[in-house]
């Protein structure tokens, strides 16, 4: 995806955040449950869930931060929509029929759903 392409999938992102939809950027989903609350959701590269540690995971899910706090250095909009909400961060699992929770990090705390 160029930076165009981008650009514009984070402004139609907040078109319908604000409609209370969530929207895939690049590898993250959005998503907003009210007007203090912002989600960011990524998904585990690894194959099998056995294969899925804690160190992994955070890794994982750092990962996702730092994609995030990319996107909205690139966008300015953006940043501007998440100022002032709670971030939440979550990394699933995409086992093909669905997905499962592994874990989120919210205010610095880490919650562990699997593993």
């Amino acid at each position: 995806m160029n930076e165009i392409e981008l650009l514009n999938r984070i402004k139609n992102a907040i078109v319908l955040l604000t409609d209370g939809h969530s929207y895939k950027v690049g590898d993250l989903t959005f998503s907003c449950r009210d007007k203090s609350h912002f989600s960011v959701t990524g998904w585990s590269l690894m194959h099998d869930l056995k294969n899925v540690t804690r160190d992994s995971a955070i890794s994982e899910l750092n990962k996702i931060k730092e994609l995030f706090k990319n996107m909205t250095c690139f966008s300015m909009e953006l940043a501007d929509f998440v100022n002032g909400r709670q971030i939440e961060y979550h990394l699933g699992f995409d086992y093909g029929m669905g997905a499962i929770e592994i874990c989120s990090e919210s205010d610095d705390q880490l919650k562990w759903k699997l593993v």
